[in-house]
């Protein structure tokens, strides 16, 4: 079993404010594990999560409509076909996009736009690890786009523990009616 999700980080703008954009409401009960369809929290970076166990929640065009008035990040994880991706965009606008498909080769990567510039240290250093894998058997520029998500915003998925305390305070959201 593995990840199949995606999460949206939205700077400068609380959780109610970004729940109000969104057209959700706070459940109210917690989700330490992300186990809701949606759930929500503020971390200290400045910026609301929005966490889903939809994957195709997290896409590019998905975070230009949300973008207005702020720049938003978005990582997709698939790790059934080991597909991960990561999107910027500010105010309605695509900054960014990079994205790496095992279907394609381990080595696969694509980018438009401008990438930041943790997407180069963040390329070199698991691309290092890729050439020295001897047995072929991680993919490690799976986690480009990831890590490149994480260096922006402050948060990754599959951490419990981050610098600035542990893993964040989640509640569940729907759709509001």
């Amino acid at each position: 079993m593995g990840f199949s999700i995606s999460w949206i980080a939205l700077r400068g703008v609380e959780k109610a404010e970004a729940l109000r954009r969104l057209g959700f409401r706070d459940v109210g009960s917690e989700n330490e594990a992300n186990e809701s369809p949606f759930s929500a929290t503020h971390i200290p970076t400045g910026r609301t999560l929005i966490f889903s166990n939809d994957f195709d929640y997290g896409s590019a065009e998905h975070l230009r409509q949300i973008s207005a008035g702020t720049t938003a990040v978005s990582c997709q994880v698939e790790e059934h076909v080991m597909f991960s991706a990561a999107h910027s965009s500010t105010d309605g606008r695509d900054d960014w996009s990079i994205w790496h498909d095992s279907q394609n080769g381990v080595r696969h990567l694509q980018t438009s736009g401008v990438v930041p510039a943790a997407f180069t240290t963040t390329k070199v250093r698991l691309l290092a690890e890729q050439d020295h894998d001897e047995g072929g058997q991680v993919d490690y520029v799976f986690d480009i786009p990831i890590d490149v998500a994480q260096a922006i915003t402050g948060y990754r998925h599959d951490l419990w523990d981050f610098p600035w305390g542990p893993h964040p305070h989640w509640t569940v959201i729907e759709p509001r009616r």
